[in-house]
């Protein structure tokens, strides 16, 4: 399974930080602006996730700040006896250049699974090579410029230093 797709990397209507400069009115941070920001975010999905970037089945998510996606319009339509749940909490500080997603800085995604195909808890932090933790040489996330500096999974460990199966299986 991987959730990473759904993590966001910070939306800038979605900031903690409610005073940013925005001398254009577009309601993103301008170049430079550094923001802290946090929020909640819900994916739901039918049947077994798969391994691409989205669910193989119908999914629902709500990314927290008003936007939903997915192939149905809420978690209700979805087969409620293989219905899997995964509650987000997403935060992050960076900068960003005028656009609505972070270009530098730090995320950390904390991610509680529950349902019919997934009962897991997955933290991972993702930092950009700008930030002093980036060492170019763990598994790259969002595009080239951003690696896992930790990528935990319940009952495995952190897979970033880590085998991804437990000793034995």
């Amino acid at each position: 399974m991987s959730l990473v797709a759904f993590s966001g990397v910070g939306n800038a209507s979605s900031t903690a930080k409610s005073q940013f400069d925005d001398e254009d009115g577009n309601g993103i941070p301008d170049e430079g602006e550094v923001v802290t920001g946090a929020y909640k975010s819900v994916l739901a999905y039918e049947g077994e996730y798969g391994s691409g970037a989205y669910p193989q089945e119908d999914w629902y998510w709500d990314l927290g700040d008003g936007r939903i996606y997915g192939t149905v319009s809420s978690i209700d339509e979805l087969d409620q006896d293989r219905l899997t749940i995964c509650d987000y909490k997403v935060q992050y500080r960076g900068t960003y250049a005028n656009d609505p997603f972070l270009d530098t800085g730090w995320v950390r995604n904390q991610i509680n699974c529950r349902g019919y195909d997934d009962n897991g808890n997955y933290n991972y932090n993702i930092v950009h090579e700008t930030d002093p933790r980036y060492t170019g040489d763990r598994p790259p996330a969002f595009g080239g410029d951003w690696e896992y500096q930790t990528n935990v999974v319940s009952g495995v460990g952190n897979q970033v230093t880590r085998p991804t199966s437990p000793p034995g299986q």
